[in-house]
């Protein structure tokens, strides 16, 4: 952790280029904020530089070696963030409170929620929110131990089957590697229907199973809509937020 953020603020500090340095005080102010546990007022700027930007800024006299370092570094934040604190998914008071007002929720039940750093963003915004997850992966990550939210041990269906009165089911960066999205789902249909169903991820890229992403049928609504615009990507992953169509 020390030498990623070294490496990043003495390149910087080399380089003198406001647009690199205002970036790196971004990347900063992120780590500072979830290495408190706390969450993130806004979503982040994005970070990182297109090739056309690079060369612009090399075109300024930065050395192109150094230009290229400091990019993959700053791309590399998820990363870091999964790495160091077990999150993929940065959630912000905003996008936390564009949920409550325009789904008009109360109470919420995060499922595979890691880390349940969504759930502390929820409740920090008035929703009453509990947080589930299996926690095997907690067995083989030193990071399990420092969630920032208590963890309830329940896998995704039977999470929903107990706690079948919320008005909202989140999940955030469903696993690509099995279909625990698709038995969330029909977990759902059977145990809480008329709650909001919501995935947070990448559409057929790095989150969710590929079934997943064929088969759901997700809403459009101008509400959703709204809450995405809070809910910009930093990097160059295209998370958003998706809500699986009612079919009642």
């Amino acid at each position: 952790m020390t030498n990623f953020l070294n490496k990043i603020n003495q390149l910087d500090a080399m380089l003198e280029q406001k647009e690199v340095h205002a970036q790196v005080q971004e990347l900063n102010k992120i780590v500072a904020t979830v290495k408190q546990r706390a969450i993130l007022p806004a979503a982040p700027r994005p970070l990182g530089f297109l090739p056309d930007e690079l060369a612009g800024l090399s075109e300024q006299g930065a050395p192109a070696d150094q230009l290229k370092i400091i990019n993959q570094l700053l791309n590399s934040l998820r990363q870091f963030l999964s790495i160091n604190y077990g999150l993929w998914s940065l959630p912000n008071k905003i996008t936390a409170t564009a949920i409550k007002q325009q789904l008009n929720v109360h109470s919420a039940l995060e499922i595979m929620a890691g880390n349940a750093c969504w759930t502390k963003a929820l409740s920090e915004a008035g929703v009453t929110t509990v947080a589930t997850d299996s926690l095997e992966w907690s067995k083989t990550s030193s990071t399990g131990s420092q969630p920032f939210s208590k963890v309830i041990q329940l896998n995704a269906p039977n999470a929903i089957k107990q706690f079948n009165r919320v008005d909202l089911i989140l999940c955030s960066w469903a696993p690509n590697f099995n279909q625990a999205d698709l038995a969330a789902v029909r977990a759902w249909e059977r145990y809480n229907p008329s709650a909001h169903l919501l995935f947070i991820g990448e559409k057929n890229g790095v989150t969710n199973s590929k079934q997943f992403w064929q088969k759901q049928n997700f809403n459009s609504t101008q509400e959703l809509k709204l809450i995405n615009q809070t809910f910009l990507s930093y990097d160059f992953i295209n998370e958003q937020i998706f809500e699986i169509e009612h079919e009642i």
